[in-house]
């Protein structure tokens, strides 16, 4: 029996096919409604102007023709076109309304095919069959058959019953009057089976049609989510959520002006992606952003990057808090999802920190009213015992000169408002002048004298820092190649280098276009890499330090102490200068533990064979606690401030710096 179930199986699934009987998708269904709207249209359009031509054909011989038809035949003919003329009319309206969409109702939609088909039918079988019992053509049903089932699309199982039915109906009168002969019943068959191939066909180019219609419905679907979707969250991304707000902007503007946006960053993410690995990071990110979105499900939340996300929500004070104690229900559910996620690891350190920003006015850009939310939450970063912070007015001042030195740091290059100072490095020895450290200064036309830590921090922070090194040691190379056209004499110079710059450009190449095809001694330029550097970026900059060390560069690693990892990084990286932070000789005289600190990180760097450097020298007896414990070169203001080229060249004329042999 299961044998005989199988072979049939193959033949039952295509005749199935065949016939039209398999299940079609909702696309399918509304594209073959459609094309049957149009398609009932222009039949109807056709049978109206026919059966108005007909009945004004009969009404003139009515009047006009002494040989008019009976009576009998007048009323026959008159009521039957009438009743098509109206079925017509219904089904024009019908379709018409449907493609207007003022109604979608598919059920509707089929009667008023099939109630228009049976009049079309019925009509064409009552007209012809008179006409044949005179012995003249049958033509009217022919042409019924064809307009039925050559202009619309029907399933080939209804259009093979229905036509085969009004065929044998229609042959069963014609035979009751005068039987048939064997050429009618060939013309006839002839005629059914052309109009049954030409419906079937047509259904078949029609489904192939939709078919392709709906593949490409479904690839703009899916290719309209994707467009709003993020693809590692499944939460709308950043185009979804400017569309949403700005709906909200248009429709409601008091609703608007009543919002707050949010911006979240998941605190030490890293620490856990680390630990967990990259999918189960992905899993936890995929969590917060459904926890996210469902705490705030009737407002925009999209993915923002990383472990960032943005909401726009209402600012609605809980109820039952008095004026002094005023909270907002979107503080809770912050708190909420915050516990969500420091409950997730116990030994991660994981936390949430969230920035804010009210808009003022309608006109406020989405994208920027994230960026001020995002600069407030970033503010509070390294402030662990704050996890809220709302954008202020001292925030958009501090923003606004963010944005200045992000927009205008190619500008401060190209137009000469980033000036290099030198300052001065000595030998502890002798106090004579060994070299100098390059460090950048921006004098700008708007905010004018800018420090480092105004500008660099933020370069660092947008990813731009890079363009500032590469200027600095370009800038230094050409100082060095014109020291001796002007009778002066070349000392070394060290160039602080960021973490970043070893991401965001080739330093090799840079160092190898500056200095190498310059014919400059590579012993005058030294590179300073920070502590901090060597613990985030690892392998990458570990393999780039060997090419440099490789070369005949002199490396330097500054801020050695600042960082937690200083001991493992002089096993790891191989460095000739150690400068020692700054930081060991504040409040130096009142602060007993910082010579014995500085007595063993010197002799540490002796016995493994660094020279050292201490920078922040600011007082003799700082100065002559370093020298006595045999640090080599001392940096600080106790031997000069940075200073412009031009004042450094007066100083070294002048004979004020005493120059190291």
């Amino acid at each position: 029996m299961g044998t005989l179930k199988r072979f049939f199986k193959k033949p039952v699934k295509y005749l199935r096919k065949f016939l039209g009987l398999q299940g079609y998708s909702d696309a399918f269904k509304r594209y073959f409604d459609a094309d049957n709207a149009r398609a009932g249209m222009i039949l109807a359009s056709l049978v109206i102007a026919l059966e108005l031509f007909m009945i004004g054909y009969v009404s003139y011989h009515i009047i006009f023709d002494s040989k008019a038809r009976s009576f009998l035949w007048i009323v026959q003919h008159l009521s039957a076109y009438l009743i098509l003329l109206l079925s017509g009319v219904w089904l024009f309206v019908f379709n018409y309304r449907s493609i207007t969409g003022k109604t979608n109702n598919r059920n509707m939609g089929k009667a008023t095919m099939l109630f228009f088909a049976a009049v079309a039918l019925t009509f064409g079988t009552y007209i012809s069959y008179l006409d044949y019992a005179k012995g003249e053509h049958i033509l009217t049903f022919v042409t019924m058959e064809i307009f039925v089932f050559g202009l619309m699309i029907w399933r080939p199982v209804v259009s093979l019953l229905i036509i085969t039915a009004s065929f044998l109906i229609f042959y069963r009168l014609c035979d009751s009057v005068t039987p048939a002969t064997f050429g009618f019943k060939m013309n006839l068959f002839t005629v059914w089976l052309s109009i049954s191939a030409i419906n079937i066909t047509r259904y078949y180019q029609k489904l192939l049609e939709i078919k392709k219609a709906e593949h490409i419905e479904n690839v703009n679907t899916y290719l309209g989510e994707i467009a709003v979707t993020d693809e590692g969250t499944g939460i709308g991304n950043m185009v979804a959520f400017r569309n949403r707000v700005g709906e909200i902007r248009s429709m409601d503007k008091e609703d608007f002006l009543s919002r707050i946006f949010l911006f979240l960053d998941i605190s030490n993410f890293a620490s856990y992606n680390k630990k967990h690995g990259f999918d189960e990071g992905s899993r936890f990110l995929n969590m917060v952003a459904h926890t996210i979105q469902y705490t705030f499900k009737d407002d925009p939340v999209a993915r923002f990057s990383d472990d960032h996300f943005v909401v726009f929500t209402r600012r609605e004070p809980m109820a039952n808090l008095s004026a002094d104690e005023i909270k907002y229900v979107f503080q809770e559910k912050i708190s909420s999802i915050r516990q969500k996620i420091v409950d997730t690891d116990e030994d991660v350190k994981l936390g949430l920190k969230v920035g804010s920003y009210i808009p003022e006015d309608v006109a406020c850009h989405t994208n920027t009213a994230c960026d001020f939310a995002r600069y407030a939450c970033d503010s509070i970063k390294k402030k662990f015992d704050v996890d809220y912070c709302e954008y202020t007015t001292a925030s958009a001042e501090d923003f606004a000169r963010k944005q200045y030195i992000i927009n205008n740091i190619d500008k401060a290059i190209s137009e000469g408002y980033i000036h290099i100072y030198y300052q001065p490095v000595v030998l502890s020895k002798n106090k004579q002048l060994c070299g100098f450290e390059a460090l950048a200064r921006w004098i700008d036309p708007k905010y004018g004298f800018m420090p480092p830590y105004a500008f660099i921090s933020v370069l660092e922070e947008y990813r731009q820092i890079h363009k500032l090194d590469a200027y600095i040691l370009k800038s230094v190379c050409k100082d060095i190649l014109d020291a001796p056209k002007k009778n002066i004499p070349v000392l070394p110079i060290s160039i602080n280098f960021s973490r970043l710059d070893f991401e965001l450009m080739d330093i090799v190449s840079l160092l190898e276009e500056n200095v190498e095809k310059n014919k400059i001694d590579k012993k005058l330029v030294h590179i300073e890499v920070t502590e901090s550097a060597l613990s985030e970026n690892g392998k990458p900059l570990q393999t780039t330090l060997h090419m440099l060390k490789d070369k005949g560069y002199s490396l330097w690693l500054d801020d050695f102490g600042s960082g937690y990892s200083g001991l493992n990084i002089l096993k790891e990286y191989e460095f000739d200068m150690m400068k020692i932070d700054m930081a060991f000789l504040r409040n130096f005289t009142n602060t007993p533990k910082s010579r014995p600190i500085l007595k063993n990180i010197v002799q540490l760097a002796n016995d493994i064979g660094m020279q050292t450097l201490s920078e922040g020298v600011e007082t003799e007896d700082a100065f002559e606690f370093l020298q006595s414990i045999g640090c080599e070169r001392i940096q600080g203001y106790l031997f000069g401030k940075p200073m412009p080229k031009d004042e450094v060249i007066q100083k070294i004329l002048a004979g004020e710096f005493k120059l190291a042999d």
